[in-house]
């Protein structure tokens, strides 16, 4: 992100522009449908986004689009308002457009205009640069998740993503239909809509007032987004909290994609109140609005909206993330936590125990847990399962390929103590040598392949299993570890 204007803390300057035509008799806007013309005045504008008040249709959006893309403006800046929507679909696409840092991100495609007779007579043939709304990888925002985080991955049903351990996120164009479920379920928001950034709807809940969100093919009065099905639960919540909330889906070969919100949607409605979904397959019904207080002043992230409605609203459903450890197949190798990046999971010694304890209010539901588990069935290379749709999660850890799994919870669990076993110390020492269960496990691997393991030596630390192997391969020589002079050099 090294140009200025990729900046999520710089807001972009919006212009309005008013158009009016036969089907839109506004005295005070632009009267003509030339896209040259259009075009010159929206650069009289002088602003990198503009909101165009006029007819929404799709002769009409065709136009506009024609006027940015013939003015120099990224057509991803442009949001078009119908005239008869109020003033307060113009407040709310100013707000999504202040907060569009995405749009340079998307992919350019270069394609020559529509040429008219004046282009044909003086050659003049314009080659524009045109923009593809489809989701864009932001490394800096993925902190490096991608050594061993796959929600992403998981959760595109077209495998149109696949994940590079070295350079992050590669996404295959040609294979994404912009349905939105990687959007959705990448919890530190690396991967966002040009059109629509993160950013943008954190601070659209920000508006007070009733909001009804659809997608550009819905041609109400709505916010538009690529697809509804960008939105996570944590989104639903924000954009709930100043106002009731209706989802839209006109329906299109997505809408099939939406079978992780819809229980969502049923939840959240139950718990909270007023919010509808409304799809071809049927209705969600809106329940009672409850009050819902929120407080928050610049987000970066999904998991910081997280954070935000849990210490706000505390016990709401699938919010919240839960891990379940299957106590036959652990052995508290310890990879799980050293590998969380939140601190979700940690490892708690007494003198005779020892805990993996699980906050439910650190996790941010980024499944490295268990991609880097290497005990269950198929070890390191066992099925590693998604958490954005909780329908495909198993009911119980016994279905799992791993020892772990995570899901979506129905409640805030507080922290609590998911695997525990007797903590084995060294013999000689005391110091701590890991868990019965892992060195059992160590023990049987050592006899399968042939290798003797006495307890006398598994029991002990590192150091001390060497000076037992000395003693015995030299009997009764002593074992003099090796001494370094601090002083040379």
């Amino acid at each position: 992100m090294t140009d200025l204007f990729l900046n999520p803390l710089i807001k972009l300057k919006v212009g309005i522009f008013y158009h009016s035509c036969d089907h839109n008799k506004n005295p005070s806007g632009f009267n003509s449908c030339d896209p040259q013309g259009i075009a010159a005045k929206l650069k009289d504008l002088g602003a990198r986004a503009v909101v165009i008040v006029g007819v929404y249709d799709e002769i009409h959006l065709k136009l506009y689009k024609e006027a940015a893309l013939r003015a120099g403006i990224n057509p991803l800046l442009v949001r078009v308002v119908d005239h008869s929507w109020g003033e307060m679909a113009v407040k709310e696409n100013v707000t999504i457009l202040e907060n569009a840092w995405t749009a340079d991100l998307a992919l350019i495609e270069e394609k020559p205009l529509q040429v008219s007779r004046r282009e044909v007579i003086t050659g003049n043939l314009q080659k524009v640069k045109d923009r593809r709304d489809k989701p864009v990888y932001i490394s800096e925002m993925c902190k490096g998740l991608h050594r061993a985080c796959t929600v992403c991955q998981d959760s595109c049903p077209y495998k149109a993503i696949t994940i590079d351990k070295k350079t992050g996120v590669i996404i295959n164009y040609d294979k994404c239909t912009s349905c939105g479920l990687c959007a959705s379920s990448c919890p530190m928001s690396a991967i966002e809509f040009p059109s629509v950034s993160q950013h943008s709807i954190f601070e659209l809940a920000k508006v007070k007032g009733d909001k009804v969100i659809s997608c550009y093919k819905d041609s109400g009065n709505s916010i538009k987004l690529p697809c509804i099905g960008m939105l996570s639960p944590e989104d639903i919540v924000l954009l709930r909290s100043n106002g009731k909330l209706t989802l839209k889906c006109p329906g299109c070969e997505l809408s099939k994609n939406l079978s992780f919100l819809k229980p969502v949607v049923d939840d959240l409605n139950n718990e909270i109140g007023g919010i509808s979904l409304i799809t071809p397959e049927g209705v969600i019904t809106m329940k009672e609005a409850k009050e819902v207080q929120l407080t928050f002043e610049f987000l970066t992230n999904r998991s910081e909206a997280r954070k935000v409605i849990l210490n706000s609203l505390g016990n709401i459903s699938d919010i919240a993330y839960d891990v379940i450890i299957d106590q036959n197949k652990c052995t508290i190798c310890e990879s799980c936590i050293k590998w969380c990046p939140s601190s979700a999971l940690t490892l708690e010694r007494t003198i005779d125990s020892e805990k993996i304890v699980f906050d439910s209010k650190k996790c941010i539901g980024c499944n490295i847990c268990v991609n880097v588990c290497p005990e269950g069935d198929g070890g390191c290379n066992g099925k590693i399962m998604a958490i954005v749709n909780p329908a495909s999660l198993p009911t119980s850890s016994s279905n799992s390929t791993k020892a772990i799994y995570i899901k979506r919870s129905k409640g805030v669990p507080s922290a609590k103590v998911v695997m525990e076993d007797y903590l084995v110390r060294c013999r000689v020492c005391g110091e701590p040598v890991g868990s019965r269960k892992s060195l059992n496990h160590v023990k049987k691997i050592m006899k399968e392949r042939g290798l003797e393991c006495e307890d006398e030596w598994l029991e002990r630390c590192p150091r001390h299993r060497a000076e037992y192997s000395f003693q015995r391969r030299f009997a009764s020589a002593k074992f003099k570890p090796k001494r370094f002079d601090l002083n040379v050099g």
